[in-house]
């Protein structure tokens, strides 16, 4: 058996639509996929995947993030990165501040294009692309990220903080989740590449079953290629602490939305939480 691929950062949040078109976040032990920096699985086309990543290792002396002079992101991303290693997931990398600063330059650039993506009904449109959002992409936030996965695990955990100045920005963010779960629970989007190749997905939202402390939003979707074909899962979980927001996400096979995964995922959100 071959080694398998450690994580690799994806610095465009294309997951509904640009990396949607990608079978990675679906890949094999053997090849780990990148996670998107939107979990939420709502971008646009129009910009390009992922980029080398910057701090692969394995865990648990994966970064140097417990650094007496680390910014409180980078301690906390440290501590559910160290959490995560303590379930298996030892294979990890983290995001650059170059690539951080891509992926929002990316996410802005999505945000003024949105004619290559249809969604049917057409009313969901916009709470689908709404919910085009993570910690990092705050601008002039201090932020970090590290993506996580493990030899036998088909897909890729993350977890990412960010420094938070408005706390009306992650009220907005919760409030387009419910808006898509009440209103978009199941929908059809067609998405267009650069070459006018035509995909089309069946995609579902519902809360997330998570109810431990500090969790205040979660959010399942699943996305299907229409007429059949391999699904993918995702499982993303927000909460606040002090001035900061904390992201937890696992995407890859139906099984990251069971019982399992929904408590680890709270068990990383609670160790980044707690070291705020």
């Amino acid at each position: 058996m071959t080694t398998p691929t450690r994580p690799r950062l994806a610095v465009a949040g294309t997951l509904l639509a640009g990396a949607l078109l990608a079978a990675g976040c679906s890949a094999s032990p053997d090849q780990s996929a990148p996670a998107p920096s939107d979990p939420h699985g709502t971008a646009v086309p129009g910009q390009p995947s992922s980029g080398p990543a910057s701090g692969t290792t394995t865990a648990p002396e994966a970064t140097d993030t417990e650094a007496t002079d680390a910014r409180a992101d980078q301690r906390a991303v440290g501590a559910a990165a160290g959490r995560a290693a303590s379930f298996g997931f030892t294979n990890q990398v983290s995001a650059s501040d170059a690539e951080i600063a891509r992926t929002r330059e990316d996410s802005r650039l999505r945000q003024t294009n949105t004619a290559g993506t249809t969604v049917d009904p057409a009313a969901c449109k916009a709470p689908l692309t709404a919910v085009d959002w993570s910690p990092i992409l705050l601008p002039g936030a201090d932020a970090s990220r590290v993506d996580f996965g493990s030899d036998g695990f088909a897909g890729t955990g993350s977890v990412e903080v960010a420094s938070l100045e408005d706390p009306e920005a992650v009220e907005r963010h919760l409030a387009n989740v419910e808006r898509l779960v009440a209103d978009c629970p199941e929908l059809t989007m067609t998405v267009t590449d650069e070459n006018l190749q035509r995909s089309t997905f069946d995609v579902t939202a519902r809360a997330s079953e998570a109810d431990a402390a500090g969790v205040d939003s979660g959010l399942v979707w699943t996305r299907t290629p229409s007429g059949g074909g391999a699904g993918t899962t995702a499982q993303v979980l927000i909460g606040q602490a002090e001035d900061h927001v904390v992201m937890v996400s696992f995407i890859g096979q139906p099984e990251v939305a069971g019982a399992e995964f929904t408590t680890i995922a709270e068990e990383v959100l609670a160790a980044a939480v707690q070291s705020l």
